[in-house]
């Protein structure tokens, strides 16, 4: 499947860049502020440059504001395996299971008929 998308995507892009970079090749003169003097290289140079540069800002910024999300998963995570590791030891003890319940629950019931029982009454 991604040698498939490779195939689809990339390589008529690639081609297309080509054939952009080739046929762009007349001189363009550019001033930047920061940048003493004018500054002359081919055309398809500095719209792919600036293209370049474009890409990387958008996906920094993107990396940026995804921070929180990833902190907040990597959060769940420890959470999650800390559960499973309570949850484990409840298991592999279960004369032990007062103890490790927080304070003012109640453990579940063995099995599910006494729990429709009192539900029932």
């Amino acid at each position: 499947m991604r040698q498939l998308f490779g195939i689809v995507v990339f390589v008529p892009l690639a081609l297309i860049t080509g054939i952009f970079a080739v046929e762009n090749r007349s001189p363009l003169a550019l001033q930047i502020w920061p940048l003493p003097g004018v500054q002359e290289m081919w055309a398809s140079v500095w719209i792919l440059g600036l293209l370049a540069i474009g890409i990387v800002v958008g996906l920094s910024i993107g990396w940026l504001a995804g921070g929180s999300s990833r902190r907040r998963a990597r959060r769940v995570e420890r959470m999650n395996r800390k559960l499973q590791r309570q949850l484990t030891e409840r298991n592999a003890d279960p004369a032990n299971v007062g103890s490790s319940l927080p304070i003012g629950s109640s453990p579940e019931p063995r099995d599910r008929a006494s729990s429709v029982a009192r539900i029932e009454n």
